[in-house]
């Protein structure tokens, strides 16, 4: 046993010093494939890709929906009026949801500014961002209440209005939207959508 052990022992002596050097470089290539793998990760690109945009999809079941959020005009400024249109994309319909209902929550260096629900039937928001400078300390909103939803919704052929202060100082402005409702005005969401995002006011 004592001279079967010597044997083995001397192979493997012999195999290791022959196959150091290839051992020794196939090992670097793994280190450095790793790295390479670890900075181009996806999940680093999301987080880069979505620095200062709109945030990423939010997944329900096999759904994902994506944030649409527009705002008229693209640069807004603390006196002037705001036209925000915010809607939900399904992705594999390529089609905005319909029915969504939001809560809405606006603040700014951590001061609460606005928190409110808003609905639309047919999957498109519309708030208007008016007197900003009107000298009142609290915001009015100009629309029609949701039985079902409790939600604010807005009279045909015209948007949401929101009077008050928001928007009303440069710097940037924190929102936070939970989806409650989709597809139907009675589906409640078991957990909301969260989504956030900032929103710069020159």
């Amino acid at each position: 046993m004592q001279i079967k052990f010597i044997f083995w022992q001397t192979i493997m002596q012999v195999i290791m010093t022959k196959c150091r050097m290839p051992v020794v470089i196939f090992t670097s290539f793994l280190l450095l494939g790793g790295i390479v793998i670890g900075f181009y990760s996806p999940s680093q690109g999301a987080k880069a890709q979505h620095h200062g945009a709109p945030p990423p999809a939010a997944a329900i079941g096999d759904r994902k929906l994506t944030l649409d959020m527009q705002t008229e005009p693209t640069n807004i400024t603390q006196s002037g009026d705001v036209l925000m249109t915010i809607a939900f994309l399904d992705e594999e319909k390529n089609a905005n949801v319909q029915h969504v209902t939001f809560r809405m929550d606006i603040s700014k260096d951590g001061k609460h500014i606005l928190s409110d629900f808003f609905h639309d039937h047919n999957g498109e928001v519309k708030l208007m961002f008016k007197d900003k400078e009107g000298g009142s300390s609290s915001q009015t909103i100009g629309g029609n209440q949701d039985v079902l939803t409790n939600a604010w919704i807005a009279d045909p052929g015209s948007p949401i209005t929101i009077r008050g202060p928001v928007f009303n100082q440069s710097g940037n402005y924190n929102i936070g939207l939970d989806l409650t409702t989709i597809d139907n005005d009675k589906t409640d969401l078991i957990e909301p959508l969260e989504y956030h995002f900032d929103v710069k006011v020159s």
